[in-house]
């Protein structure tokens, strides 16, 4: 046994206030890494504030866009044919002979001037004899000559055909018009007459 001083030896078992021995360096550890986080937490608010900072949003330009908008539709007007179909046609039959019609408008803003006319005939049927300025009812056999439309007004344009088949019904019919506007010459195609279902004409059975 070794020698006491009367003092029994005390083991300490960690009970220093319910407190371990290494508490006092991991608290500081603790809070010099909270304190960095925080840290870099602040710089990056900050950054981010003074970048959306020096970059206010931009106000809204309606003169620009409505500018854009105009210069759109001047460019829609400017490509859209000048001449073209009304949508009212007109046929009369003597015979044999056939006259189909097509009303035709000036849509630009200046005048033109027509310089002639055709039928084309994809599947034939027909034969084109004649053609006139005016509505169907005049018979003609003469090429049109040019006349001057101007902007905004209508002209009817007749041909005459000689019909080959009994019934042409089932046959189409285009309208081809050549024309200057401004010192250039422009064709329009006009497909009026897909087909001749709804033209009355006696070698076919009633139309519906």
């Amino acid at each position: 046994m070794y020698p006491t001083d009367g003092r029994d030896d005390v083991i300490e078992n960690g009970d220093r206030g319910n407190r371990p021995t290494w508490w006092p360096g991991w608290v500081g550890q603790r809070t010099t890494a909270v304190a960095a986080a925080a840290l870099a937490v602040g710089l990056i608010a900050g950054y981010l504030g003074g970048h959306w900072q020096g970059r206010p949003p931009q106000p809204p330009r309606p003169a620009a866009a409505a500018s854009a908008l105009s210069s759109q539709r001047s460019t829609a007007q400017n490509t859209a044919p000048a001449l073209g179909a009304t949508g009212n046609r007109c046929a009369v039959q003597h015979g044999t002979t056939l006259q189909l019609g097509v009303e035709v408008a000036n849509q630009s803003d200046q005048a033109l001037a027509v310089g002639d006319f055709r039928a084309v005939l994809p599947i034939g049927g027909l034969r084109a004899t004649g053609a006139t300025v005016g509505t169907c009812g005049a018979l003609s056999t003469g090429a049109p000559t040019s006349f001057e439309l101007p902007a905004g007004a209508t002209e009817w344009l007749t041909v005459t055909f000689h019909v080959l088949v009994r019934c042409p019904q089932p046959y189409p019919v285009q309208f081809v018009v050549s024309y200057t506007t401004a010192g250039k010459i422009s064709t329009a195609e006009l497909d009026e007459f897909p087909d001749l279902g709804q033209v009355a004409y006696s070698g076919c059975p009633p139309t519906q």
